[in-house]
């Protein structure tokens, strides 16, 4: 409060609402997913749901108390200069935006590009780190993680023509 009476600027804590309000977001879209399941099978996620809703609510509250108190603000920062913010919008865009690609391209195509994009959005513009981070990354994950461990990722042109080509199970 002493720091009020002096002038300076109140805490802006709306960024803080983000995660919580994903979290939210989530949790009843789960719970609206499973509601027609055996209750065994739904049972871990329920009760971990309600304690996140439990957790959400109870920021809410100290969040609500600290308006009340004029401590802080519904103000919303990303926590850094212009430019920086600039460039952390420019990389979620570019996140819901892979998001969007991947059912798509499938994994490794959107993959590919999306960190071409991150890579060039964040400075580097060495062609070769560039080019091969972008195309090796992608390899490695359709490898690794879908021919080796059988994920089941979202599949696309590259994904069809690897298990055409290497006669893979996975042709949807």
């Amino acid at each position: 409060m002493a720091a009020q009476r002096h002038g300076s600027e109140r805490r802006r804590v709306g960024q803080e609402l983000v995660i919580p309000a994903l979290a939210v977001g989530f949790t009843v879209y789960y719970f609206w997913t499973v509601r027609e399941l055996a209750w065994e099978a739904k049972a871990n996620g329920i009760v971990i749901g309600a304690i996140l809703l439990v957790l959400v609510a109870l920021l809410l509250v100290r969040i609500g108390w600290q308006l009340a108190m004029l401590q802080v603000t519904l103000g919303f920062t990303l926590g850094g200069d212009a430019p920086t913010n600039r460039l952390r919008l420019a990389l979620m865009a570019l996140c819901a935006a892979f998001l969007v690609a991947l059912p798509l391209l499938g994994t490794s195509i959107a993959l590919a590009l999306l960190l071409f994009a991150g890579m060039w959005l964040l400075g580097a513009r060495h062609w070769p780190s560039l080019i091969g981070v972008s195309l090796v990354t992608p390899v490695l994950v359709w490898l690794s993680l879908m021919v080796v461990l059988g994920t089941r990722f979202p599949m696309g042109p590259f994904e069809h023509a690897m298990a055409a080509l290497f006669g893979l199970p996975g042709l949807d």
